[in-house]
């Protein structure tokens, strides 16, 4: 098969990512800074030929502003949309951990053994995050093609490439606005770059791992 570039960008930054407020399916839009970072993306992205991202705003306007002067616009995918934190969705860390400390701390060193309070598990995210990306690479043969999403699916559409298992899933890093580059082959994925955020280290705007 012909290969497909894959560039897996995380969304920009929202008020409740600098708080530490589990986010998940809710809703949240991207704040001033996370539009700079949307923003910066715009200067360092190939030419595109197709993009999707998850239904969420902060992930569509993520594209929106990275794709500005592109000629294609990224299609809602909802393989790619957030985990469902239940109970957590709205709270902060600290609450999260004083109210369910026995599921946060699993979630923190184990994740892909326990679940968020009320919420879906890793391998749930999984299963859709990486039925798109088949669809994906199926649909684009040689093509360039940008999927914009959250942390979660990030992290575990990088491990399914890579062929790693979700016990892995807390050594890997995706900072807001960052990109991750992979190639499909024949022979399977090859990772390019993974959590990029060069194109923000000469300004003030800032990267958020939460």
């Amino acid at each position: 098969m012909a290969t497909v570039t894959l560039l897996v960008i995380r969304h920009g930054e929202t008020d409740w990512n600098r708080r530490q407020i589990f986010r998940g399916a809710y809703d949240i839009p991207l704040n001033d800074n996370g539009r700079a970072q949307a923003g910066r993306l715009t200067g360092v992205l190939p030419a595109i030929d197709a993009a999707y991202c998850s239904p969420l705003s902060r992930a569509r306007e993520t594209a929106q502003l990275a794709l500005s002067g592109q000629t294609v616009e990224a299609q809602d995918h909802r393989g790619l949309q957030d985990i469902d934190y239940g109970d957590w969705t709205g709270k902060e860390d600290d609450e999260v951990k004083g109210r369910w400390p026995d599921e946060h701390a699993a979630w923190i060193s184990t994740p892909h053994l326990g679940t968020p309070t009320g919420g879906e598990s890793l391998h749930t995210v999984s299963g859709r995050a990486l039925g798109a990306l088949r669809q994906v690479v199926d649909a684009h043969p040689g093509q360039t093609v940008a999927l914009f999403a959250h942390r979660v699916v990030n992290k575990v559409l990088a491990l399914g490439m890579l062929g790693l298992g979700l016990d892995r899933f807390p050594y890997i890093r995706q900072d807001n606005g960052c990109i991750s580059e992979f190639q499909k082959g024949e022979d399977g994925y090859v990772v390019v770059r993974l959590n990029d955020t060069a194109h923000m280290r000469d300004t003030d705007v800032l990267a958020v791992d939460f």
